[in-house]
């Protein structure tokens, strides 16, 4: 099991066919303001999916925003946070996850989008359940006079926009079987044995319980 902060950056990358802000464990030094004029809500939100190699994306959540915060109506950008409850989701090992986050109401909906982020190809077998705590440097700012822009703000250490907790895990590696010596096709196993190899549909050895490996007939070296 891996758990990593995964920082919302100014550079972007193309993964499973999407061009997106990169969602890595590094942050660049640049940060990146996206405005929303005029907006009708005030809160900010997540939705989560994962993407396949052929570009197929299937959403984690639930359609809502998730690990909603509200935002500050302030001169200066105020980092605020949000949790959500990452569930357990099947991988492949060729899966990126994109996030998108979203000006949203209180609720998750009434959806606008901000900016669409997405990881490297993962080589996880699964993400893992898991409390996800998403920090957002975030403002609604203006006036009457010229009107007011909700922005979201990343991809610098002063504002560090990021996922704390995204955990995955890798599937276990396969077992490593002994180098033996090949056998012929044609061999008996003796009675109680313990059949261990087969190649081809061959058995190539054998072992009964607490006994070393025994060919059925005299071995021939491997072919490698």
């Amino acid at each position: 099991m891996t758990s990593e902060t995964r920082y919302f950056r100014s550079d972007t990358h193309t993964v499973n066919g999407l061009t997106a802000y990169k969602l890595l464990t590094t942050n660049t030094t640049t940060a990146v303001t996206v405005s929303i004029v005029n907006p009708a809500v005030g809160h900010i939100g997540i939705r989560v999916w994962k993407r396949s190699a052929s570009g197929v994306e299937t959403e984690i959540t639930s359609g809502n925003a998730v690990a909603v915060a509200l935002i500050l109506g302030t001169i200066n950008f105020v980092q605020v946070s949000g949790s959500w409850s990452c569930p357990q989701t099947t991988l492949s090992n060729t899966d990126a996850i994109v996030v998108r986050v979203y000006l949203c109401d209180g609720s998750g909906g009434s959806q606008t989008l901000f900016a669409t982020f997405i990881t490297e190809q993962l080589g996880a077998s699964q993400l893992d359940s898991a409390t996800w705590t998403v920090y957002y440097w975030a403002r609604i700012y203006g006036t009457p006079d010229t009107g007011y822009s909700a922005q979201f703000a990343f991809g610098s250490a002063t504002r560090d926009s990021r996922i704390v907790n995204f955990t995955w895990s890798v599937p276990p590696p396969p077992p490593t079987l002994p180098k033996i010596a090949r056998l012929g096709a044609n061999i008996t196993v003796q009675p109680h044995a313990i059949i261990l190899v087969k190649r081809n549909g061959d058995i190539i050895a054998y072992r009964k319980p607490h006994m070393p490996f025994k060919p059925e007939r005299p071995i021939q070296p491997v072919v490698s």
